[in-house]
């Protein structure tokens, strides 16, 4: 069977002879024609095989016309359809009409197309064109394989080309297809009424004021034996009460007098929140207090509770470890209940080994104490249950759903369109008279603080090097709702409750390496609350052309978040880290046997008696009566969470009389230190500064060159700077780390000299034109000073008498 194909175009007729229904033409022809007396007649013919093409007589055309057995019009250009018929009329050839796709009749093709086909702009075109065309954008906006095929899949689904085309177009986004999915709420009922608790009456009263019945999670838990003091480890998405089960069974031991409660949690801003909430809900039944560190540097901060008596003692890992390690475990006091939340916490590569040696020696000071587990994120519940001798309570409902979006968009696209979907997201109240407010996850510090800045919508922002009072007044405003946006880093994934209805990933990295499975879902479990929202909403912004290093674009690490699932680790530490646990469970375990026993309760545990040699070879412990001690030395090490390294640094300084500054110094350097004016430095400069001071910027803004450039008061500062850090005659410089030793000396001398943290960054900007923030010079202050106490205390042991007091002097000035 031989159909030809016309489509009529512009002054020309493209003829295509379709054998038996094919796609390909037996050739591709153009027929042009002239006017005669008579009408409309052949006047060129050529067709095209391949590359080749030649003319063929008119006559050729006509013949072909006559043996096809159908003739069939394409819509196209209507005068030369027109004057096509009066061709056909002079020969008495019979015509019809085809609705074929207008893309494959002008590549040299045939399709016939219906209603079904995908429909672009105000026609339909064929599949097999349709995809090409969505191919061809995503090539042009460089989306990768797992991109191009989602928009392949919402192409067939929607039959919609001008749709999917806009998901690359920000300005024309469709919420519709930029949903990825939706984890849907599965909501059981709870069988447990709060008035039928088996709970003291003045707890009762308490939960009472809050709410009437369990919710899934806290019940399930409550039939397990949570109030018969069963330990438990609680597996459950953020927002399904987790937190409650802990205070449930901690204000229940308080109560009948079995002990206090410690709640453990890995941050300090999740710390003060806890002691905030805590001391307003329980204070008629329970006192609380506050450890987050050895708290040395109090100038210029606000004083909360710390004492040790307290019924419930709030705190970080490192916190509650300190009072261990040091030897003061006795005034803990009675434990009834431990609660470690964000326990997944064991799995990570720096801190892992501090938070399992903290359990295995809060279990072996208070064997009967309860411990209560708590995360949204294990990778494996039923093996770390087991590892820690817990009954599982996994809970995988989700009390709201949760839309998820992948939007492509170039990184210059992403503020715009945060601006436009939060103010959308404010806009709205939910059922519950709430209104929408959204959480912004970027990937740095000075990013938070820009982004907050520049948008048009209120935002402020919110990471870890922030003071206390900082933090807090975000927090107050965001749970009041008069803060639509909050923009962090990754401060806000572990657990500190902001009530926000979506999130959006600004940037899917965190620094310069791409967000984990967990950190993505305790990331985005923060959207969505059940006593607030209908819904929880969480939008990645990936942008196909940013990628770290050789590694995958934005684009392809958005698929793996989104179809990942969680990984499981281990919990496995090297034999610094092993050295490092051992020593400090040898200040709780005296006994040889008893050691052994608290060694057999770390999750990460090695090889004991080797770990016994290598301590007693560095002089770390010692044979006592029945077993080990710590040695001198050994003590000081545990509890100032000294490496080997470090200490031996330390020990080596020492006895060759360098300077107790000289020394803390060289343990460790404020290097998150920013240019204040870094905008004006770029411009005077023509080039992209980076704002951290201790880098690449210090080589481009402090070089003759680069100084010369600047106006006369950022001049003056930067020759400042230079005189005072820079005159170092090292091969190195400025990358030889002593400006980094000279100026964090500088900021141990202003607060010796009396300054608080928020006076130290005020005077080195005021000098130097530059900045840190309030968090991280509080942190490496208090961090200083407990590498000074180290110092006075080991050049005691090797009777470097001088230098011990010199070091407890300035200590002492540090602290006030």
């Amino acid at each position: 069977m031989l159909s030809i194909i016309i489509h009529p175009q512009d002054s020309k007729l493209a003829v295509l002879p379709i054998k038996d229904n094919a796609k390909e033409p037996v050739f591709y022809g153009i027929l042009t024609l002239k006017k005669t007396p008579k009408g409309s007649r052949a006047g060129k013919f050529r067709i095209r095989k391949g590359e080749k093409e030649e003319f063929r007589a008119p006559a050729e055309v006509i013949e072909l016309l006559r043996l096809a057995d159908g003739i069939l019009i394409a819509e196209g250009n209507e005068r030369s359809e027109a004057e096509f018929k009066e061709l056909l009329a002079a020969y008495q050839l019979d015509y019809g009409y085809t609705n074929a796709c207008r893309l494959c009749l002008l590549a040299g093709r045939y399709t016939r197309v219906n209603s079904d086909s995908i429909r672009f702009h105000d026609e339909h075109v064929c599949e097999d064109c349709a995809k090409r065309e969505v191919m061809k954008e995503a090539s042009t906006h460089k989306i990768g394989k797992h991109g191009q095929e989602r928009l392949i899949r919402i192409l067939l689904g929607t039959r919609d080309l001008d749709r999917v085309l806009a998901m690359l177009s920000p300005e024309k986004l469709d919420s519709g297809l930029t949903r990825f999915d939706t984890m849907e709420a599965n909501w059981v009922e709870s069988s447990v009424k709060v008035k039928d608790l088996p709970v003291h009456e003045e707890l009762k009263k308490i939960l009472l004021h809050q709410l009437e019945e369990l919710m899934p999670v806290q019940a399930l838990s409550v039939k397990a034996g949570l109030l018969e003091g069963k330990n438990q480890l609680i597996v459950s998405a953020t927002a399904t009460g987790k937190t409650l089960v802990g205070e449930l069974a901690g204000l229940q031991n308080i109560l009948y007098n079995k002990g206090r409660m410690l709640f453990l949690v890995p941050l300090v801003a999740l710390a003060n929140q806890k002691y905030e909430q805590f001391t307003k809900r329980y204070s008629s039944i329970a006192s609380t207090s506050l450890r987050v560190g050895t708290s040395r540097i109090t100038k210029g901060t606000k004083g909360v509770r710390t004492s040790l008596s307290s019924d419930i003692i709030v705190g970080t890992y490192e916190g509650a470890d300190f009072i261990i390690r040091s030897g003061n475990a006795k005034a803990l006091g009675k434990i009834g209940t431990v609660v470690i939340d964000e326990v997944h916490m064991l799995e990570d590569k720096e801190r892992g080994h501090r938070l399992d040696g903290l359990i295995a020696r809060l279990k072996f000071i208070s064997p009967d104490t309860q411990f209560i587990y708590l995360s949204a994120t294990v990778g494996k519940p039923q093996w770390l249950a087991e590892k820690l001798g817990a009954a599982l309570i996994e809970f995988e409902e989700r009390p709201v759903p949760i839309e998820r979006h992948l939007i492509f968009s170039p990184e210059y696209e992403k503020k715009r369109l945060i601006e436009r979907l939060a103010k959308q997201e404010y806009d709205k109240s939910s059922s519950r008279g709430f209104r929408g407010q959204t959480i912004v996850f970027t990937n740095s510090r000075r990013n938070c603080h820009m982004l907050a800045d520049s948008l048009s919508i209120k935002a402020m922002p919110y990471h870890a090097g922030l003071s206390y009072n900082e933090r807090k007044r975000v927090e107050e405003q965001f749970g009041k709702g008069k803060l639509p946006v909050v923009v962090t880093t990754a401060a806000l994934a572990a657990g500190v409750d902001f009530p926000a209805s979506q999130v959006i990933f600004e940037s899917l990295g965190m620094g310069i390496e791409w967000l984990t499975i967990r950190e993505f879902q305790q990331m985005l479990g923060r959207a969505g609350r059940p006593d607030y929202h209908d819904r929880g909403k969480v939008v990645l912004l990936a942008d196909p052309e940013k990628r770290f290093g050789k590694g995958d674009t934005e684009d392809e690490v958005a698929f793996k978040l989104l179809r990942g699932e969680l990984e499981h680790f281990g919990v496995e530490y090297g034999e610094d880290e092993m050295l490092e646990e051992t020593l400090s469970n040898i200040v709780v375990a005296r006994r040889l046997s008893d050691i052994r026993r608290i060694n057999g309760l770390l999750l990460g545990s090695g090889d004991l008696d080797y770990l016994l040699d290598k301590l007693t070879e560095y002089g770390f412990i010692e044979k006592a009566s029945g077993g080990l001690s710590p040695a001198e030395l050994g003590r000081i090490v545990a509890a100032h969470f000294l490496s080997v390294e470090q200490t031996f640094l330390i020990k080596d300084a020492v006895l060759k009389g360098r300077e107790p500054l000289d020394i803390v110094t060289g343990l460790d350097v404020i290097d998150a230190v920013y240019f204040k004016y870094a905008s004006q430095l770029s411009d005077a400069l023509g080039t992209d500064i980076p704002t951290r001071v201790f880098g690449a910027g210090l080589d481009i803004v402090f070089s003759a060159d680069g100084i010369s450039k600047l106006k006369e008061n950022l001049r003056r500062s930067a020759l400042d700077f230079a005189r005072e850090f820079m005159a170092c005659r090292c091969k190195d410089s400025p990358y030889c780390g002593c400006a980094e030793k000279k100026f964090s000396a500088m900021v141990v001398e202003l607060c010796a000299g009396g300054l608080s943290p928020d006076g130290i960054i005020s005077e080195l900007t005021k000098r130097y034109g530059v900045y840190a923030y309030a968090g991280d010079m509080l942190n490496y202050l208090d961090q200083a000073a407990r590498s000074l106490e180290a110092v006075e205390l080991i050049a005691g042991i090797y009777g470097r008498k001088e230098l011990s007091m010199k070091a407890r002097e300035l200590r002492e000035k540090m602290e006030g």
